[in-house]
């Protein structure tokens, strides 16, 4: 977001802030209920309380933090304005109560008979009917007809498809409206949350940033245009056989046309990292590397859920949780903790000091939070994550407990790195003029 982005139509910091507040308190909400969870999600990913952090995790702190950033970054990608900060505020609180409502009923295992619950998911579709709407008119303006501005606007789509899936679900619950098992039918609303809503936003944010960070240039957007259009055409597919056919090996079929979008977007990343100009990475960045380590784990296991090999039914359930974990924890929640650190300081920094540069010595982006403690939360995320996948693979309660304190320190860690950035003080030096030689 530096070098490259022009910033003068970006939006007020705080329709910005507030959604990074949000997130780093719901991460730490979930850490918390991970500890608790954890006898369920080592048996079941599909249990009252693993769909209860599920949400909180998917809701409360990627979508939110996700909302927030492309009020910053639509505005300065697209070099347009954002079309409405009121709109966006209004999101934010009907989000942020919604998830909480909705997230409280997972919990309580209230959402078979509880009309709030309705509520709850109507107070999440409107707000992301009014985000939808707000982005679209917002992209509506650019002049910037590129493929990552595609996978964005896309993206938004599924997002709105994920959402009025997810209700549907809930009513389907206490008023049949599908002949669909429910199982079937949280396979497709995770594959559109999954697939649709965060790989088409990740794909074109991060085909934007990246490059940028690591400073590559004379990347092959052929690349991202062939993914594009993969992960899109596998994935309509797929919906189609999970509703209707579940032809598993048509499913293998469509995943591998999927997987096949996924790989072309790695590989134009890692040219970027191979071509890459800055070669010693900061902790934003190396967690934004260990965030790829992830997804990789993540295609290797999706792949695997959809075969039908003798050997592996009897560790079905366990191989599908751990294509949902490390895509979801491990690869959006990684990728997030990383990128905050080349979002949120320049988004207050640019509030504090723009017009101040060359009138007074003033600090950097990075001087603005403390590398140590992200370099801690990078190692307490890194081990969290692998005894998350040992107590699932070994279906060990006390595993994912330990993998939990170490999330809690994760968040905790996280957190104030995002207090400290979000309520920096000014500190400005007056610049002295400079001294005349022979004076």
């Amino acid at each position: 977001m530096k070098a490259g982005l022009s910033t003068k139509n970006a939006p007020s910091p705080w329709v910005v802030l507030p959604h990074f507040l949000y997130g780093a308190l719901a991460l730490f909400v979930a850490s918390i209920l991970l500890f608790f969870a954890a006898g369920e999600l080592s048996q079941f990913y599909l249990s009252p309380k693993v769909i209860s952090l599920i949400h909180v995790i998917v809701l409360g702190f990627i979508t939110m933090i996700i909302f927030g950033a492309l009020y910053q970054l639509i505005p300065v990608v697209m070099e347009v304005k954002l079309y409405s900060e009121t709109l966006a505020y209004i999101t934010f609180f009907l989000f942020g109560l919604g998830v909480i409502m909705l997230s409280f009923d997972f919990w309580s295992f209230l959402f078979t008979t509880k009309v709030h619950t309705i509520i709850a998911g109507s107070l999440i579709i409107l707000a992301v009917l009014i985000f939808v709407f707000n982005t679209l008119m917002s992209a509506s303006k650019t002049k910037l007809n590129t493929i990552e501005n595609k996978f964005i606007i896309t993206s938004v789509i599924w997002l709105l498809l994920t959402v009025v899936m997810g209700l549907l679900i809930i009513i389907n619950f206490s008023h049949p409206i599908f002949t669909t098992s429910h199982v079937q039918l949280m396979k497709i609303h995770v594959h559109l949350g999954i697939v649709g809503w965060f790989s088409m936003l990740t794909i074109g944010v991060a085909s934007k940033l990246l490059p940028m960070f690591f400073i590559a240039h004379r990347l092959n957007t052929k690349l991202l245009k062939f993914a594009f259009y993969f992960i899109n055409l596998g994935l309509v597919m797929l919906l189609f056989d999970l509703f209707f056919t579940h032809d598993l090996y048509v499913m293998t079929l469509f995943s591998v046309i999927i997987i096949t979008g996924f790989l072309l977007f790695i590989k134009y990343n890692y040219d970027a990292y191979k071509k890459r100009l800055r070669k010693k990475l900061d902790v934003g960045m190396k967690l934004s590397v260990l965030a790829f380590i992830f997804l990789a784990i993540s295609i290797v296991f999706g792949f695997f859920s959809t075969l039908t090999i003798n050997f592996i039914r009897p560790y079905q359930t366990r191989v599908e949780t751990i294509y949902i974990v490390s895509f979801i924890i491990g690869f959006l929640v990684s990728l997030i903790l990383g990128q905050m650190y080349k979002t949120l300081p320049f988004i207050v920094w640019l509030q504090r000091y723009q017009d101040k540069v060359g009138k007074y010595k003033i600090p950097l982006p990075q001087d603005m939070y403390s590398e140590k403690i992200a370099k801690w939360h990078y190692y307490s995320f890194a081990i969290s994550m692998i005894l998350l996948f040992g107590g699932i693979l070994l279906t060990n309660e006390l595993t994912i407990q330990v993998s939990s304190l170490f999330f809690v320190i994760t968040s905790l860690l996280y957190g104030y790195n995002t207090i400290i950035i979000t309520f920096h003080k000014q500190k400005l030096e007056e610049l002295k003029p400079a001294v005349k030689p022979g004076n």
